[in-house]
């Protein structure tokens, strides 16, 4: 690990400490005044955990802890499990009126959402990276055969126009976001030979979803869709003297479809100096455009790696070949897919990252590789050619710029959804619905998940990415502390309105007992959350489709803007 990736992993845990921190310690700062304005007795107020340093100012107590991850106020009068609540020095208290301990109670959230909408306003102003342009219809690439979307009749070529009855106009994770949070069947109209045909299906877990979705057991599509990319040549690159524009939508590079950013750099690192052909779209009129993509400049020995040209199948951990890409090494001998690879130079494999370590270290050097074709086994020779990052100097970021309020409904939406569809699941399993859906209470995340989630959006992604998961979090936060439930602020408001209503309050053993059983529930629910956060940080048994091309690169390109790690084609990404 070089300097420049230690100061980034000091500084992404910083940010990950820092604004969670910051999160919790709105939330209390909401609670503390609004009992100041309530006139309601205050113990202490406290930045961070474990009291390093305290002064009394007008009765209280100021703290500051060495755990800085968020704070917390002692009020007792807003204690609904106390009969006679009783200050720090015991002095016996007056029970808070129920507008009061409402008023304090919402006050936390209410910080919470402030906060986020805040926040929010330099997601608005410096923009959201997404994955994709905003697409209205959608062109299906691939279908897996034993997908029930290809037992209900979804072919490649068909275009998606409808989801569920509704018209859509958003990025493809969006799209995909509805499907998986979806109850019940899902339907897709689309369009093939003119017509509009309905495809209805119910989804279910997807083993071979993308990076570690894989193990979420959720419903995650079976399919794919060409997802274009916007093309904006840098001054004086070779994209722009070849005659790319910027806003060119590119749909495929010498015939081959390119969804992503990582088929775009690995269509240019394996073409090495052969010429490409662009096929894209320029408000309408079909272009193609041959570029030939040169090494990205002033890159150390590290980033050159060596290939073969055979992707694995993303399926089974094993080595099973899955495509012998063209002028490949690879394309000139017997090795076909299908087949399983054995050793590696008489060394037995087990998985394809030995395959592809073994091809990085070995350089140029031939190669015996042993497989298996059914009952046959064979011997293959194979020299690895050595791949550098190529570029043509195009910038391929998009940027969204929702409101603060589109982010805070985003979440808001996202948030019923997954309720009502872990609701809906473990009914389904009970017998008391026949509706269906993926959602499960293993997909929620806990303070572990969260943090993993804001350090790898920060570190790995950009530095708006990472302010826009805090924004998500406060705003998650704020809807977690307003359930009804005792121990949470919702709680107390439950409490305070019931004792509104019938003008006296709950028996504080009944409070005592509710209050005792869903702390164990809380407590157990942590835990179970927890167990699969810590599962998903465990290395997965099987991952995302593998090349021996793979090439490890700086993570953020030299051009890239300043508060960003815009996806540039002068660097390249890979599992």
């Amino acid at each position: 690990m070089n300097i420049l990736n230690i100061l980034e992993t000091i500084g992404a845990l910083v940010f990950v400490v820092f604004f969670i921190g910051l999160c919790i310690f709105s939330h209390e700062l909401g609670h503390f005044l609004a009992a100041r304005w309530r006139k309601l007795h205050i113990d202490a107020f406290s930045i961070g955990f474990r009291k390093i340093w305290a002064k009394k100012i007008n009765g209280v107590e100021y703290r500051i802890g060495c755990i800085p991850l968020g704070g917390y106020v002692e009020l007792p009068q807003v204690d609904a499990t106390d009969e006679i609540p009783k200050s720090a020095d015991g002095t016996e208290l007056q029970r808070a009126k129920p507008l009061d301990r409402i008023i304090t109670a919402v006050a936390g959230p209410s910080f919470n959402i402030l906060f986020g909408l805040l926040l929010g306003c330099v997601v608005w102003i410096a923009g959201l990276p997404q994955e994709s342009p905003k697409m209205s219809t959608m062109e299906v690439l691939k279908v897996a055969e034993d997908s029930p979307e290809y037992r209900a009749g979804l072919r490649p070529g068909d275009r998606i126009v409808r989801l569920n009855g509704e018209k859509f106009h958003c990025t493809w994770l969006k799209f995909v976001e509805q499907i998986m949070f979806s109850v019940g069947d899902i339907t897709l109209d689309v369009e093939r030979n003119g017509k509009i045909i309905p495809i209805t299906y119910t989804p279910i877990d997807n083993p071979n979803a993308p990076g570690r979705l894989a193990r979420e057991k959720i419903g995650y599509p079976f399919f794919t869709v060409l997802t274009p990319i916007e093309l904006r040549p840098l001054p004086g690159s070779i994209a722009e003297r070849a005659g790319i524009r910027k806003g060119d939508i590119l749909y495929s590079i010498d015939g081959k479809p390119i969804s992503s950013f990582m088929e775009f750099q690995l269509a240019l690192n394996n073409a090495g100096d052969r010429t490409l052909h662009f096929q894209i779209d320029r408000n309408g009129r079909k272009l193609d455009i041959p570029i030939q993509a040169e090494p990205v400049p002033n890159l150390g020995p590290e980033f050159t790696t060596h290939r073969i040209g055979v992707r694995f199948l993303e399926s089974d951990p094993k080595p099973v070949v899955a495509e012998i890409f063209p002028y490949s090494p690879a394309a000139g001998t017997d090795l076909a897919p299908g087949d399983l690879m054995l050793a590696v130079n008489g060394e037995p494999v087990v998985s394809f990252d030995q395959v592809t370590q073994t091809v990085r270290q070995n350089g140029t050097k031939p190669m015996t590789f042993t497989v298996r074709r059914g009952d046959e086994q064979r011997d293959l020779t194979i020299s690895p050619e050595k791949i550098v990052p190529r570029t043509i100097g195009v910038e391929l970021v998009l940027l969204s710029h929702p409101t603060p309020f589109e982010q805070f409904e985003n979440i808001l939406v996202n948030s019923y959804k997954s309720l009502r569809g872990m609701l809906v699941n473990g009914a389904n399993s009970l017998g008391l619905t026949e509706e269906t859906s993926t959602l499960k209470p293993r997909h929620m995340s806990g303070p572990l998940g969260m943090g993993t989630i804001l350090y790898s959006s920060v570190k790995d992604v950009s530095l708006v990415t990472g302010i826009y998961f805090v924004v998500m979090i406060s705003f998650a936060l704020a809807i977690f502390n307003l359930l009804p439930l005792p121990v949470l602020d919702g709680g107390h408001i439950a409490f305070a309105v019931i004792e509104l209503i019938f003008r006296r309050p709950l028996p504080t053993v009944v409070i005592k007992g509710l209050s005792a059983l869903f702390i164990g529930l809380l407590v157990a629910l942590m835990l179970y959350v927890t167990y699969f956060d810590i599962l998903r940080l465990m290395p997965a048994r099987t991952a995302p489709a593998k090349d021996t091309a793979a090439v490890a690169i700086p993570s953020a390109a030299p051009t890239a803007p300043a508060q960003e790690k815009s996806h540039h084609a002068d660097a390249t990404s890979h599992p």
